[in-house]
């Protein structure tokens, strides 16, 4: 059924069945009463997409996230995700503007979001990597204004969608394939990145889970600028003259190619179990040169995809999304990496 169907059945123009259908300007009682039934009687539904189209109706989100080559690049793979949604849904009005943070700097996220104006955008996409910054400026925003979370979670805000992994479940198979590449003499080390994180917090929860019972008990340390060379140097000088036995490491984030490759090129050295995360261009290498054990993946280019579809499918076309999208743990050993095709087409 159409509206100008509807139009011919109800004896009217098809500017009345419009004003009908969304409830502005005047119509007589009995008019609308018939164009009612008709419409419920046939069960028409409105094309939300026609009519954007129709209105050249332009929906801009905003995508908050992290400088893209920060964490070693993970995020240009989460905006890689991102902007292949955006290119297939720009033929119906979708635009994005990106605000990024450097994510070691809180007062980088406060800077970056000062002149943000909600006006000016029809919903939100956010890496909520800094708590307490990303609750102040959520605050701010209207009642009901869309947003919708990737990669993290802020357990007293509920969004339209979180989508991610979960943490404390990932945590625990850490602990699990961590314990297999080890010789089990322990002790372990977590590494621990951007403590303040509340899915870094759960992977560390569920990985000391995992060896609760266990007379190794991880042993916590803690390197925030990971990335940077010669603090990362003198913490794994450090770490090494304090554990001179370690059996393996957990790094909490997608930097631990750092870490592997200065731990296991020592020449002469028992091989340490290293597990971390994220497909990204350097744990890929690593990982192909044996200095990293595993790495688990969290699809983070299919996450920014998806997060972007939710704000779609909600504003544009007025559907109900799912409050949570839960991504799978994907393991990543040397014997069964994606092709080199496959990995690169995820990194562009």
């Amino acid at each position: 059924m159409t509206v100008r169907e509807i139009a011919e059945l109800a004896g009217v123009s098809i500017g009345t069945v419009d004003r009908v259908l969304h409830g502005r300007g005047r119509v007589s009682p009995e008019t609308k009463e018939r164009i009612l039934a008709i419409i419920k009687e046939s069960g028409y539904t409105p094309n939300p997409i026609a009519r954007n189209l129709k209105l050249n109706r332009k929906h801009t989100f905003a995508v908050v996230m992290p400088a893209l080559d920060e964490d070693s690049g993970y995020w240009r793979i989460a905006c890689a995700g991102i902007h292949k949604a955006q290119k297939e849904l720009a033929a119906f009005g979708v635009g994005i503007r990106r605000f990024e943070f450097n994510r070691y700097s809180r007062q980088s996220f406060t800077r970056a979001m000062a002149g943000f104006n909600p006006e000016d955008y029809s919903g939100l996409l956010i890496a909520p990597v800094i708590p307490e910054e990303t609750r102040s400026f959520l605050a701010r925003l209207p009642e009901g204004f869309p947003v919708v979370f990737f990669d993290a979670q802020l357990p007293d805000f509920p969004p339209l969608t979180r989508i991610g992994q979960n943490a404390f479940r990932s945590g625990l198979l850490a602990g699990r394939l961590l314990e297999a590449f080890s010789h089990r003499t322990g002790p372990y080390v977590i590494v621990s990145t951007h403590g303040e994180d509340y899915h870094i917090q759960k992977r560390i929860e569920g990985f000391q889970s995992y060896f609760a019972s266990s007379p190794h008990t991880p042993l916590l340390r803690t390197c925030f600028d990971i990335e940077h060379r010669e603090r990362r140097e003198s913490f794994v000088r450090q770490l090494l003259h304090e554990f001179p036995s370690i059996d393996g490491i957990f790094v909490t984030n997608a930097s631990v190619h750092g870490i592997a490759s200065q731990v296991n090129s020592r020449a002469g050295c028992q091989h340490i179990a290293i597990v971390g995360y994220d497909l990204v261009p350097a744990n890929v290498s690593q990982l192909e040169a044996g200095t990293i054990d595993c790495i688990l993946s969290q699809r983070q280019d299919f996450q920014g995809y998806q997060g972007l579809y939710q704000l779609y499918r909600k504003v544009v076309l007025g559907q109900e999304v799912e409050p949570e999208i839960e991504m799978p743990i994907d393991v990543y050993l040397k014997e069964n990496l994606p092709s080199a095709n496959a990995t690169n087409t995820q990194r562009k």
